[in-house]
């Protein structure tokens, strides 16, 4: 009797629409989101969830950065948000977290209205953030585990490296600085908080030992 209880119970479960984001780990994936381009779905956070657990994903085409939400398990399903309100959001909530409440039926739904997602932070103030249109790009194909030995000598933009750093230091202070590491010829990559939940990676200079500048040949 208990073991058919406890098995009806957990076939009617509802899915766990609410996400806890700390406003540091907010801000700093925004800030990898594109400013200004005609890709207008670039222009905001991305709320994708899966199988292992909900992430936090922006981009600009250069550089991704991806933050782990939790490791609930759930249907696939994607939620583009625009900057604005997040700013407004992160603001006024610097270090009080912020409830997300994904809507009902989050994953598969493809109308033609746009969802909704609800952002609360734990002093109250509640913001209804409707969802940008387009796809997002395939993320998980550039933020993928690679272990291989790195023997190439590649080069990142200084521009995209600082991002790296203000977005590490938007989540915590400290004593040492980020490093982007190669990959290969593929993308770098970073981690912006100490526990590894937050990483960022940047794409590489396409060019050659020969046509970058070389050392300066001045006599000191």
């Amino acid at each position: 009797s208990t073991i058919e209880t406890t098995t009806t119970t957990d076939k009617n479960e509802k899915i766990d629409n609410d996400l806890m984001i700390m406003p540091g780990h907010l801000a700093a994936v925004a800030m990898f989101a594109a400013k200004k381009d005609v890709r207008f779905y670039l222009v905001g956070v991305c709320i994708d969830t899966g199988p292992n657990g909900a992430f936090l994903v922006a981009t600009c085409g250069h550089t991704v950065a991806v933050h782990q939400i939790d490791t609930v398990a759930r249907p696939a399903g994607q939620f583009i948000m625009p900057l604005a309100p997040l700013a407004s959001m992160i603001k006024t909530n610097r270090r009080v977290g912020i409830k997300l409440t994904l809507p009902d039926g989050f994953a598969g739904r493809y109308e033609k209205s746009r969802r909704h997602v609800t952002l609360e932070s734990l002093k109250g103030e509640i913001s209804i953030v409707s969802e940008l249109d387009g796809i997002f790009p395939d993320w998980r194909r550039v933020a993928r585990y690679d272990d291989a030995p790195y023997p190439n000598q590649v080069f990142f933009n200084p521009h995209y490296l600082v991002r790296v750093a203000d977005a590490a230091d938007l989540i915590s202070t400290r004593k040492f600085a980020v490093q982007v590491r190669p990959g290969g010829t593929g993308v770098g990559f970073a981690w912006l908080d100490l526990e590894g939940k937050t990483v960022a990676y940047v794409m590489p200079l396409r060019a050659t030992l020969d046509e970058l500048p070389s050392k300066p040949s001045m006599t000191y």
